[in-house]
């Protein structure tokens, strides 16, 4: 985080975040974790009071509706009960925000569900790659949202090359975001993620955007290294500046 000066008391009537979680669950509670870090760093704490409120909501579907097999279809539709949560979250919240990547395949929608805005995870990052002054990036993510170009046509608009990897790793890495999903903790979990970057360094990227939000679990503190990209660092960043704006 760039360094951001301090508040000088509690806001008033600070803002509450609405997160749609649960795409997977670990990296939710990772993106709150977060949040609550952010606060304690920008806001001043008093008990329980330093911080923005929050609705945490989990949705235990794919973000997109399937085919009757369970595949993914070639075009991607927002599962109905996707935007029947956000309708939920709109309620309870002042904005929203969603620390999954794919999901933002289909931010109208969930806007017009919801009827708030929607911070974006994808917006975030590539102002992050502006300020930085990037170049060539390597984009890391799940196979569907590298295979849709959730990155990779934001980063063709504002002229920066990118690098991906091959479909042998995609397969691997999927694998291992799936894993950590369903809570396991083998010791060798991070590998594809490992190889990825890795992969993408030897492309001589100058930057590499970790698109998936299980990422930085797999990492774990290599994620760290000044030439990684953590979206869910900011965005977290972003809601807790948000809630706190005038």
């Amino acid at each position: 985080m760039e360094q951001e000066k301090r508040l000088e008391k509690i806001p008033d009537n600070m803002k509450t975040i609405g997160i749609i979680g649960g795409l997977g669950p670990q990296a939710t509670m990772d993106f709150v974790a977060r949040v609550h870090k952010i606060s304690q760093d920008l806001i001043p704490q008093f008990v329980n009071r330093g911080y923005p409120p929050l609705h945490v909501f989990y949705f235990r579907h794919a973000p997109m509706a399937l085919n009757p097999d369970g595949s993914t279809p070639n075009v991607l539709e927002p599962d109905p009960r996707l935007l029947e949560l956000a309708k939920i979250a709109g309620k309870n919240a002042d904005f929203i925000v969603i620390p999954s990547n794919t999901p933002h395949l289909f931010q109208k929608q969930i806007e017009e569900a919801s009827g708030r805005k929607m911070l974006s995870i994808v917006d975030v990052t590539l102002e992050e790659v502006k300020r930085r002054s990037l170049k060539k990036v390597g984009v890391l993510a799940i196979g569907d949202t590298l295979k849709h170009r959730l990155y990779q046509n934001r980063l063709d608009e504002i002229g920066v090359t990118w690098e991906i990897i091959p479909d042998k790793i995609v397969q691997k890495l999927d694998e291992s975001i799936w894993a950590v999903m369903e809570g396991k903790t083998r010791s060798n979990l991070g590998e594809p993620a490992r190889e990825a970057v890795d992969y993408l360094r030897a492309k001589n990227t100058d930057g590499i955007i970790l698109g998936c939000t299980e990422l930085p679990l797999l990492l774990k503190d290599e994620i760290n290294v000044s030439d990684l990209i953590n979206p869910s660092q900011l965005l977290a960043e972003a809601a807790v500046k948000f809630a706190t704006a005038k």
